[in-house]
């Protein structure tokens, strides 16, 4: 077994929790539907979540080529799946079964500002754990897009209006699959 091989298995079952967390809260409010009080930013966050854990999992097989590991870059790694799992707890409630309507729209505004401000640390720990396993930034077209993720998110945590933040969850879901696209649909080499 190698370093990758070895490392890599705490990330993957902490991102695993964070696979499980947003599943069950999408699941949770589609079972219940009859007193959820409907706003689909936190719905398109839930699914962006999903969709950008397994594109993590896809794109650390780049990060197999380490040839030294630090702890501190270690950390790095592990990060992103533990503020992965933070968010998933953010973005949707868990239904109770004693509440009477759940509110995505209040439960949205409410954890807004945190549910960015962990956001934020997404694209600023990419950027973080490239320089720290290998000195420099690789693809300054990726890096165009983390900072165009971080303009985005600054947006969402300063905007409080629900039409700005409607918009601003259809530009970044937009945003999401031109980079997925543009970067990610082969195998990181």
């Amino acid at each position: 077994m190698g370093a990758f091989d070895y490392l890599t298995i705490l990330t993957s079952i902490v991102l695993g929790l964070a696979v499980t967390n947003v599943l069950t809260r999408l699941a949770g409010v589609i079972t219940a539907r009859e007193r959820v009080d409907f706003y689909w930013p936190p719905i398109a966050w839930g699914i962006w979540l999903f969709f950008i854990a397994v594109q993590h999992w896809w794109a650390e097989w780049s990060v197999r080529h380490t040839a030294h590991w630090s702890f501190g870059a270690f950390w790095l790694v592990l990060l992103t799946p533990v503020v992965l799992f933070v968010l998933t707890s953010l973005v949707l409630p868990e239904p109770k079964a004693e509440a009477a309507v759940l509110d995505l729209g209040e439960w949205y505004f409410r954890n807004r500002r945190w549910f960015f401000g962990f956001l934020a640390l997404l694209p600023a720990l990419s950027v973080a754990e490239e320089l720290a396993r290998t000195a420099r930034i690789s693809s300054p077209l990726n890096f165009a897009f983390l900072v165009a993720f971080e303009v985005a998110i600054a947006l969402g945590y300063f905007w409080k209006s629900r039409r700005a933040q409607e918009w601003l969850t259809a530009q970044a879901m937009v945003l999401t699959v031109v980079y997925v696209v543009v970067l990610f649909l082969a195998l990181p080499s």
